[in-house]
Parts: structure tokens; C-alpha cells; sequence
């Protein structure tokens, strides 16, 4: 038999481990973020609470266990004694679980409600998934854009680039257009998809917010401070899923009402929030009335859900699109070859390469046809004009996705790259007509 001096030292040996575990596990970063919004803040202090009532349940059954196994062990061949009912440890055990279960549902209700309350935002930004990229439309401000993987990550994710992945700085976490939104700011996700199911997720915000085509769901963020965030899609979207990163870099309302008036002045070119100069890579800022009917006091008012969804959020501009400042788009100028060869190589790069791989070669495995010495870059124009705008089989219908000017821009570039030289040179009129 164990004595009490022992019994002692057992208690001792116990607790020192536990506290050495617990210990380690804070110290490596084994627990989750703390975050850096209200909602992060709650689904923190809620785990915590949970972990602990766990570790008070864990130490009490693991305590009587090692009890029962050292004060009541008999040797070998002892007869078991026999007994069966015991009314009050039988109440006990269901009462005692009932209890425990309702002190966890309660703080856990408040929190999943404080969660879906997207009343009274500041701000509305649409996020619109696609394989495999983003587009963030500011409702109010009358603007959207794309958010694609950086050109970086993208160059060392292609077969025989030979780039080590590790001297990319954010591999896979990185993008061209980041997501840009103010701190202390109370801002609304309308969040949808255009093609297949994807999930927005960052971590640092407690949100994540399926993306389903035909459907709006919605999350609410409040930033406490100024910082870069990174997440990603988390719901199995197709081969470019691990592709499609989230950034979002959040500013002081006064660098965000800077950021904000350069993009409405920047006559189509994103503007990047760290040096506030205009980047002319990627895809263009598209530009749109401001929808100011939408609601901002009450989420159950945003109907109809055509209200919300502006053409622009899925489609290309018309011809008169127009920035608020009144300057015509990029997709107004005509291309020069010279010009568009540049731009169909970033939107190439960016949205082709991954099926016709960054040589043009194809991938005869998933039925992507070559563009180098290809039947459709070397074919009819008015071929290759519809494939590209219209799709077909697993080619997506591009022309939902990107702009007249990146249309045309791309198509002249796989008539003239990979070794073809057709001569043509498309413009944006030639792809509205098409359309």
C-alpha cells in the first residue's frame, strides 16, 4: 500500500508535470492566436475557458483512476465483489455533466451571436471568389479589383523552375493586391463565389466565410491594429486551392481615406498601400457607380440581393465605365503590341499558366492544349476571340473574369508567344463585340 508521504510525492510528481506541459505547450506557440479583432478576442477567451474546465475534468477522472488502481489493487485470484445499482452516484453522474455542458453552452451561444452580428457596419466590401484568385468590391466607393497569387510564389510553384521555395518571402502567402481596410472600423462581408465553392480564412480575424455561388453569406471585422494578415482559402476548390491566398493589410483611417482617394484617381491601376504608388502589374482596378442604397444599419434589409451584386462584381466594364474621377479606364486605350504583349504576359501568368503551364507547353494529363504551335493561337481570330470569352469543356469562360482590355491584351499575346506569329493585335472593341 501507498502511504500518505508517498501519496504526497505522487501529487507533487503530477502537478509538476502538468505544469511543465502546459508551460511548453504557451512557450512553442501551441495555442491559438490571440487576434487581433472583438471576434478573435471572444473565440480566445472562450477556447481558454473550455481548455481549462477540460483540464479540471482530465486531473479529477485521471486522479480517481490512479487511486482506484493503487488503494484497491488485490493480488491474483481475489474474488470480485458483486454489486449493481447505486441510485445516488447514478443522479450524480447525470447531473453533474448536464451542469458542466450548460456552463459551456452559455458563453458559447453569446459568442456564435456576437459572430453573425453584422448590424451597423461602417463599411460594406463585397468578396468574390474564383478559381483561383479574389475580387474585392468597395460597395461605397464604387471600385473593385483582383487579388491573385504574387508573381513570386507563382514563378517557384511552376514545374522545373528550379526556385527554392524557402528563398520566396511568404511562399503560397502572398499576393499581388492585397486587400486594404481601415482599423477601428466596423466592416461588413458580403462574401459569394462566381464558379465553385471556396471559403475565406484568417486567422488573426476569427473569420472564416464559405463562398457559394448563388448565395451571400456574411462576416464582420473590426481591426484593432495596423499590421499585415494572411490567410487562405480553406475549402478544397480544384487544383490552384492552395493558390489563392488572403491578404489583407489594414491602415489608419487616415492612410485608408488617402489609399482610397488614390485608387478613385488612379484611372484604373491599383494603387499599393505600403509606398502609395501606382502598380501597373495584374489585373486593372475596375470602376463602377457607388452603390450607396445599400444599408448600412441593418443586415436583414439587403434586398434585393441585385443590389449588392453590381455587374462589375462578376463581369467586365461596360464601355463607359468611368472612375469617379471622371478619367477614362485603361480599357478605353487602344494596345499597341508592344503594350499588349506586357499585359498578356501578366495575365497569362497569372490566370493561364497553371493548365497551359508557364511555356506554353499544355498538360495533355488534365486535356490543356498547348498554346505554342497550338490549333486556336494559330487558327481563325474569331475562334480564339469566342473559346477564350465563352469557354468550353474545362476551359472557364473567361470572359466573366477579366476585363476587355485583359482579354484582348492576352489573346494577342498567345498569338505572338511560344514561337507564334500571327501579327494580330486585338483591342478591347474587338472583345465587346464578341461578347
Amino acid at each position: 500500500m501507498v502511504d500518505k508521504k508517498q501519496f504526497k510525492a505522487l501529487c507533487k510528481v503530477l502537478a509538476a508535470t502538468l505544469a511543465l506541459v502546459s508551460s511548453a505547450a504557451f512557450s512553442m506557440d501551441l495555442n491559438m492566436p490571440v487576434g487581433v479583432t472583438p471576434t478573435s478576442h471572444e473565440v480566445y477567451d472562450l477556447h481558454m475557458y473550455v481548455f481549462w474546465v477540460c483540464v479540471g475534468i482530465g486531473v479529477v477522472v485521471f486522479s480517481l483512476m490512479i487511486i482506484s488502481i493503487i488503494w484497491h489493487r488485490k493480488a491474483a485470484g481475489h474474488k470480485a465483489a458483486h454489486f449493481h445499482d447505486n441510485t445516488a452516484l447514478e443522479v450524480i453522474w447525470t447531473i453533474v455533466p448536464v451542469i458542466i455542458l450548460v456552463a459551456l453552452a452559455i458563453p458559447a451561444a453569446k459568442v456564435l451571436v456576437n459572430m453573425t452580428n453584422t448590424s451597423d457596419p461602417d463599411m460594406n466590401v463585397m468578396i468574390e471568389g474564383y478559381q483561383w484568385k479574389w475580387q474585392y468590391n468597395y460597395l461605397q466607393d464604387g471600385f473593385s479589383y483582383f487579388s491573385n497569387l504574387a508573381a513570386d510564389s507563382n514563378a517557384a510553384s511552376q514545374l522545373g523552375s528550379k526556385i527554392n521555395p524557402d528563398s520566396v518571402p511568404h511562399y503560397l502567402r502572398d499576393v499581388d493586391h492585397p486587400m486594404v481596410v481601415p482599423v477601428g472600423k466596423k466592416i461588413r462581408l458580403l462574401i459569394t463565389s462566381a464558379d465553385v465553392i471556396h471559403s475565406w480564412y484568417v486567422p488573426d480575424f476569427a473569420v472564416k466565410v464559405d463562398a457559394i455561388p448563388g448565395f451571400i453569406n456574411q462576416g464582420w471585422i473590426e481591426i484593432d491594429k495596423p499590421g499585415t494578415y494572411r490567410g487562405g482559402c480553406t475549402e478544397l476548390c480544384g487544383r490552384g486551392h492552395a493558390f489563392m491566398p488572403v491578404v489583407v493589410v489594414a491602415e489608419s483611417p487616415s492612410d485608408y481615406a488617402k489609399w482610397v482617394a488614390a485608387m478613385k484617381a488612379s484611372n484604373g491601376a491599383y494603387i499599393d498601400p505600403a509606398t502609395m504608388q501606382p502598380e501597373h502589374n495584374g489585373s486593372p482596378v475596375v470602376y463602377a457607380t457607388p452603390l450607396l442604397n445599400i444599408n448600412a444599419g441593418n443586415s436583414a434589409q439587403l434586398e434585393p440581393a441585385a443590389a449588392v451584386l453590381p455587374a462589375t462584381a462578376s463581369k467586365a466594364p461596360a464601355a463607359t465605365a468611368k472612375p469617379a474621377s471622371g478619367k477614362p479606364v485603361a480599357a478605353e486605350k487602344n494596345l499597341t503590341m508592344a503594350s499588349a504583349m506586357k499585359l498578356g504576359k501578366q495575365v497569362f501568368d497569372s490566370n493561364c499558366a497553371a493548365c497551359h503551364m508557364a511555356d506554353g507547353k499544355g498538360n495533355a494529363e488534365i486535356g490543356a492544349p498547348a498554346i505554342a504551335g497550338g490549333p486556336i493561337p494559330n487558327g481563325p481570330l474569331a475562334a480564339h476571340i469566342a473559346l477564350v470569352l465563352h469557354g468550353k469543356g474545362i476551359m472557364p469562360a473567361w470572359g466573366a473574369r477579366l476585363s476587355d482590355m485583359q482579354l484582348a491584351a492576352v489573346i494577342t499575346f498567345e498569338r505572338n508567344a511560344f514561337g507564334n506569329h500571327q501579327g494580330d493585335v486585338v483591342q478591347p472593341t474587338q472583345i465587346r463585340a464578341a461578347r
